[in-house]
């Protein structure tokens, strides 16, 4: 009995010469709660021992699932932050969300998921996002989220008021999420969608001038 081969889906995602996205593959709606199937393969294929740079495809995808160039936003790989410079490349956030305006509203940092274990390892990756939080913040009068990933493994925290520093928006209990174990899992799903929901009504609020 032949049995077909199975064949997994190509992504096509449009890059710019300098590696920007400048065209997206826009996710169907998914079902039961639960991410489209496109992204739970990609996920379902990656290990916990890759590089950062192998988990960016699935986070792009995750990201443009929530924040779809239908309403009105983009998103950037490798992003130089502003007025940031580090030889290291520490000045550069993973993936950008911004709005048709242009403003960042998500910043994501991925990091060697291997060593997730290790608290200082991910206090690092905390410190990353942290940082990069503190110096975009100030320059926008927008609500602003940072993610810090480790592969699939993940934790964020977000400002819905302007101006805020990091450990103030920490604060509200609401706005912060512990470490999750794998961004595609049901409740991850479930508190992304909450607490991106929150993030988007303010950020419409603030473009319409609603204080």
């Amino acid at each position: 009995m032949h049995i077909p081969q199975q064949t997994h889906p190509t992504i096509h995602l449009v890059r710019d010469c300098r590696g920007e996205v400048v065209g997206q593959l826009d996710s169907p709606s998914a079902l039961a709660g639960l991410y489209p199937d496109l992204i739970l393969q990609m996920a379902a294929r990656l290990e916990d021992e890759g590089t950062p740079d192998q988990y960016d495809d699935l986070w792009e995808l995750i990201l443009t699932h929530w924040f779809p160039s239908s309403e009105g936003y983009t998103l950037h790989r490798h992003w130089q932050v502003p007025y940031l410079r580090d030889r290291d490349g520490l000045d550069k956030v993973t993936i950008v969300v911004k709005t048709n305006a242009g403003i960042p509203v998500v910043l994501l940092d991925i990091s060697p998921p291997r060593g997730f274990d290790n608290w200082h390892s991910r206090a690092a990756a905390q410190a990353l996002s942290t940082d990069h939080f503190e110096h975009v913040a100030p320059y926008y009068d927008y609500p602003l989220c940072a993610i810090s990933a480790m592969g699939k493994k993940w934790t964020a925290f977000q400002s819905i008021s302007s101006h805020l520093t990091a450990h103030e928006a920490r604060a509200f209990g609401e706005e912060n999420i512990d470490w999750m174990e794998d961004i595609v899992s049901e409740p991850s799903y479930e508190m992304l969608e909450r607490f991106f929901a929150v993030l988007k009504e303010r950020i419409q609020s603030v473009s319409r001038g609603v204080a």
